[in-house]
């Protein structure tokens, strides 16, 4: 995938779980996610009664299989240690995120100066439109909800950026080979073959005669593996 595609993947990820709430139980699959992962984060398993909105990320992180570069916590300040130590935190309110980065808040924050202590909340950045930040968050009025403040806005302590070109395959060295076309599921990677399947089974993907044989690139397979993999996770929520 390219970075923009894992952007738009944890960024629909979290999507699918909006709505999901305290009231009706529905919140549980989100910290039920959470535990499967392990090692859990300093051991301790998040519980039902628990704040969840650093669970939620690191939910999302799981669901993308992105951990290395988000990391899992159930505690807002650790989150921001875990970043700290992977070199990916930008402390200036003033910066202007992208979807995919993860915003923590300080609700001390006076609204004077740049705020550097505090941790009291976070959520995933969805957009960015002229000054104005759309972020999803778990635990936010105890459900899963979006919340929309200004860049360099009061109460927003910093953000954690996943290095996100780091795990991007489509980008660099790649593009001869992601502009190929290819002809039979056989001659893809092993790794794209089974989902190929899918997208032939579900008439997404057709073939161009008789045969069944494909024209496609890696490029196009790949958005259409990702616009499947989203569906799936819709689905699940």
């Amino acid at each position: 995938m390219t970075e923009n595609e894992l952007r738009n993947l944890v960024v629909q990820t979290a999507k699918a779980w909006y709505g999901c709430k305290e009231s009706d139980g529905s919140h549980r699959k989100i910290v039920d996610c959470y535990n499967s992962h392990k090692p859990l984060a300093r051991g301790y398993a998040l519980k039902y009664t628990d704040d969840w909105c650093a669970g939620f990320v690191s939910a999302v992180a799981i669901k993308c299989g992105l951990t290395d570069i988000i990391p899992t916590e159930v505690s807002v300040p650790y989150m921001i240690s875990a970043y700290q130590k992977l070199g990916a935190w930008q402390e200036n309110d003033a910066y202007v995120p992208q979807k995919g980065d993860i915003i923590i808040y300080s609700w001390d924050d006076t609204g004077v100066g740049d705020r550097t202590v505090g941790a009291s909340h976070v959520g995933i950045v969805t957009d960015v439109f002229s000054s104005t930040i759309t972020v999803i968050e778990g635990n936010h009025g105890d459900a899963v909800a979006y919340r929309q403040i200004a860049v360099n806005g009061r109460y927003i302590r910093g953000y954690g950026l996943p290095d996100y070109a780091a795990k991007a395959t489509a980008e660099t060295g790649e593009k001869e080979e992601n502009e190929m076309r290819y002809q039979k599921i056989s001659e893809l990677p092993q790794s794209l073959q089974k989902e190929t399947q899918e997208l032939i089974d579900l008439g997404v993907l057709s073939g161009v005669n008789d045969r069944g044989d494909l024209d496609v690139t890696l490029d196009e397979l790949r958005s259409m593996i990702v616009a499947l993999r989203l569906f799936k996770l819709t689905k699940e929520a």
